[in-house]
């Protein structure tokens, strides 16, 4: 990414955690039910987002596990 870019919009996006991506699926999940599937997108991506976590998290206890293996 150019430098020149960077604002803190990706700070906050960067640090969003389990709770504020659940937090998010959950308002969009509201969205849908009130005012129809238009909003389904937005529900897709955060739940793509709260997965990647998980694949985050599982790749960084495998990669550690087998550095300690080695060591």
């Amino acid at each position: 990414m150019n430098k020149g870019s960077y604002t803190a919009i990706d700070d906050v996006a960067e640090a969003a955690s389990r709770a504020d991506i659940k937090r998010g699926m959950t308002i969009a999940a509201q969205l849908v039910q009130r005012y129809g599937p238009k909003y389904w997108p937005v529900l897709e991506r955060l739940k793509q987002e709260y997965d990647a976590l998980d694949d985050r998290e599982a790749l960084l206890t495998l990669l550690l596990s087998d550095a300690d293996k080695a060591a």
